[in-house]
C-alpha cells in the first residue's frame, strides 16, 4: 500500500529548521499588488490572482518528493474588513485584570488576530495569551468553572500554534508540535477530560507526525480513530453539535489520505452522515468568529467530492457555494469561479495522485483557517 510513498525525514526536519531559523527572507511578508489581491507563484513560474494560489497544483509540484508537503507561508495583506473586536479589546494590563477578565480579554485577542491572519498580530496575541495563562495558572483555583475557562485558553492557544505553523510559516510549531500545540491539548485533557474538540485537533497532529516518520499504518489508525470520534462524540447514538465541530476539525486531513486506504471515501460518508445541524449557528449563517463560514464550509464538501473524482457532485456543490451569504464578498470567490469555469483542473490534480499517494487540499494549505475565519 505504501511502497510509492517516500519519507525523507531528516531532510524534512533540516529544511523545516533552516526555514524557520536561518532564512529570514522566507518568513518576511510577501508583497501584494496595489489593489490588495495577492499574486502567487505557481510551479511553472506563472501567477494567479486569488489567495489559494497553489490550490490547482500539487504542493510538491509533481515530484512526489515527500509524503507531507510543506505549506508555503500565506500571502499577507491588510484585512479588507475591520475587526469587530476593536471596540472590546481590553486596555487594562493583564496584571491588573481579575482572573475572569483575563479569560475574556485573552479570548478577544485570540479572535482579533486569528481573523486578521497576518503574522505580526498573531505573534502579539500569542504572547498575550501566554501571559494570561501563566497568571491564571498561579491563581490556585481548582473549581470546575475555573478549570473549564483555563482549558479554553489552552485549547485556543493550541489551535493558534497549528494555524501559525500551517499559515504563517512558523514551522517550528509543526516540527516540534509536542512542545507546543500537543502540550497545550494535553493540559486541556487534564483540566477538562472529554474535550473532543481539542482531542480531534491533537489527532490531526498525530496523523501528520506518523506520516512524517513513515509510520503510515499508524497514521491510518489515527485517521480511522478521528472519524469514529467525529461520529460518536457525545451521545454515540445521536448526531449533535459536538459531532459537527469534530468532523470539520478532522475531515480536511483525512480526505487527503491515499485512495487505496479507503479513508477518503469514509471521510465523505462521515461528513454526509453528520451533516450540519440547524442548532449549530455556523450551519445557518456566518458568525462573529467565522464571518465566511457559509461559503467556506460548503466549499469544504465540494473539495471532498473533487478529491474522490465525483465530478457531477463536485460541480453541483460549487453551485451551492455560490448561493451562500456573503459569497460575493468572500476572498475565494474568484477561486470558486475558476473551478466552475474549468472543473477538470482540480479534478485532474487529484487524479494525478493515483491510488497510493497522499494529496493536498485547501484544508492542509496556507489558508485552511482563514478561508472561514478570516476578514481578508
Amino acid at each position: 500500500m505504501w511502497d510509492n510513498i517516500k519519507t525523507p525525514v531528516i531532510a524534512f526536519m533540516l529544511y523545516a529548521l533552516i526555514w524557520t531559523t536561518g532564512c529570514s527572507k522566507l518568513v518576511e511578508p510577501t508583497e501584494v499588488t496595489e489593489d490588495g489581491l495577492p499574486l502567487g507563484l505557481l510551479c511553472d513560474g506563472s501567477t494567479e490572482s486569488f489567495y489559494d494560489e497553489m490550490l490547482f497544483e500539487r504542493g510538491d509540484c509533481g515530484s512526489n518528493s515527500s509524503s507531507l508537503s510543506i505549506p508555503k507561508r500565506r500571502l499577507e495583506s491588510e484585512p479588507r474588513f475591520p475587526s469587530p473586536y476593536d471596540d472590546v479589546r481590553c486596555e487594562k494590563t493583564l496584571q491588573l485584570q481579575t482572573p475572569e477578565e483575563r479569560f475574556e480579554c485573552a479570548e478577544i485577542e485570540f479572535w482579533h488576530a486569528y481573523s486578521d491572519g497576518r503574522l505580526a498580530p498573531r505573534k502579539a496575541a500569542l504572547q498575550y495569551m501566554g501571559k494570561a495563562i501563566t497568571l491564571n495558572e498561579s491563581v490556585g483555583d481548582d473549581s470546575e468553572v475555573f478549570s473549564v475557562h483555563l482549558s479554553r485558553l489552552y485549547q485556543l492557544r493550541g489551535m493558534f500554534y497549528m494555524a501559525m505553523g500551517i499559515e504563517n510559516g512558523q514551522l517550528i510549531y509543526l516540527v516540534l508540535s509536542s512542545l507546543y500545540a500537543q502540550k497545550d491539548f494535553a493540559r486541556v485533557e487534564a483540566l477538562e477530560p472529554g474535550n473532543f474538540v481539542a482531542e480531534s485537533f491533537n489527532l490531526t497532529l498525530e496523523m501528520a507526525n506518523a506520516r512524517v516518520i513513515g509510520k503510515h499504518e499508524l497514521a491510518l489508525a489515527h485517521g480511522l480513530t478521528s472519524l469514529e470520534m467525529a461520529l460518536t462524540a457525545g451521545d454515540p447514538n445521536v448526531i449533535e453539535p459536538i459531532n459537527v465541530g469534530t468532523a470539520f476539525a478532522v475531515t480536511g486531513v483525512t480526505m487527503n489520505y491515499p485512495l487505496n486506504t479507503g479513508l477518503p471515501q469514509t471521510t465523505l460518508n462521515a461528513q454526509l452522515e453528520i451533516g450540519c445541524l440547524p442548532e449549530v449557528e455556523f450551519c445557518r449563517q456566518n458568525t462573529l468568529h467565522a464571518p465566511f463560514a457559509r461559503p467556506g464550509l460548503e466549499y469544504h464538501l465540494a473539495s471532498i467530492y473533487a478529491r474522490l473524482g465525483m465530478r457531477d457532485e463536485y460541480i453541483n456543490q460549487l453551485d451551492v457555494v455560490t448561493m451562500q451569504d456573503k459569497y460575493d464578498q468572500w476572498a475565494w470567490r474568484d477561486m470558486v469561479e475558476a473551478q466552475r469555469a474549468n472543473p477538470d483542473r482540480l479534478l485532474e490534480k487529484f487524479s494525478s495522485y493515483g491510488e497510493d499517494q497522499y494529496s493536498d487540499s485547501y484544508a492542509t494549505m496556507n489558508n485552511g483557517c482563514v478561508i472561514c475565519h478570516g476578514r481578508i
